[in-house]
């Protein structure tokens, strides 16, 4: 498994976002039930989230990401994907 921190930024219609967020944080929801998404949410000044997954590899990220109703909507304006060797911390 690979972990990935996505950091995530707003685009500038407010409102659209706020109309998709209910189905963005289901989605989320469902995703760490099922221990894909580790941790997310939004920055402290709106602009933009960060969450963090865990996937079988990339191209299992992509396809989630993908899936999210925020980029089916086109409510990001940027996606940035690392992926991420954790070494300490409670999560390890």
């Amino acid at each position: 498994m690979a972990r990935f921190v996505v950091g995530l930024v707003y685009g500038e219609d407010r409102e659209h976002r706020l109309r998709v967020r209910p189905e963005h944080r289901e989605y989320c929801r469902e995703l760490a039930e099922r221990g894909v998404l580790l941790a997310g949410g939004p920055y402290a000044d709106d602009r933009g989230a960060m969450l963090i997954y865990e996937t079988a590899d990339a191209d299992e990220l992509r396809r989630v990401l993908d899936a999210d109703p925020y980029t089916k909507a086109g409510v990001l304006a940027e996606t940035t994907v690392r992926e991420w060797n954790a070494v300490t911390g409670a999560w390890i």
